[in-house]
Formats: structure tokens, sequence, C-alpha cells
């Protein structure tokens, strides 16, 4: 049986980048293991998205982030998860430090 991740409200299901393709100053392109890097953030693909973030009056107000983009996040946000073969982030949008976007 294949399970879906269906966040709710603000939460959203990243899908963690451990290993990041880097470039030097002087063009190197190299691998780094992001998972046992000293860095204090993390690059992910965001997988699933919840409604949006529940205000006290009752309303919704919509996500920023989308299933798709890249961002980047905290290290030390949110709750780790392992379906066996991925590993995830839990984390509040308000969590994400940036969406990365190509030129």
């Amino acid at each position: 049986m294949i399970m879906q991740l269906r966040p709710l409200y603000d939460k959203i299901v990243v899908e963690i980048a451990d290993k990041q393709e880097m470039v030097s100053e002087t063009g190197l392109t190299y691998t780094k293991n992001m998972s046992i890097s000293n860095n204090t953030t993390m690059a992910g693909i965001v997988k699933a998205v919840g409604d949006g973030r529940l205000l006290a009056d009752g309303n919704i107000v919509p996500l920023k982030v989308r299933v798709g983009d890249k961002v980047l996040f905290s290290k030390m946000q949110g709750e780790s998860y392992n379906d066996g073969k991925t590993d995830y982030t839990i984390i509040s949008e308000a969590h994400i430090l940036t969406i990365l976007e190509e030129d």
C-alpha cells in the first residue's frame, strides 16, 4: 500500500536533498552531503502543501509555496519522517527561508 502525505493547514512536506551540487568560486562543481554538513540550512523539494494558514476568525490564507518548489529551510526546524526510502521534513511555511528560482 502506498501512502500519501497530506499536510494540514500551513504545514509543508519537503523531500530533503541530502546531496547538493555546489560550485566553488573557481567554477569547480562538487557534491556536498548536506545531512552531515555543518550548514544550518537544508535544501529540498516541496512534495505536498496544506490548505493554508488558519486565522483566528476561521479564514484560511493560501500558502505562497507550491508543490515542486525548491526551498531552503533551517536544519533545526520541523519534524523528520522517513517512509523507508526517502527522508522528509514537515515544516510550517513560516520556517521556509527562501524559494530557490533559476535564472
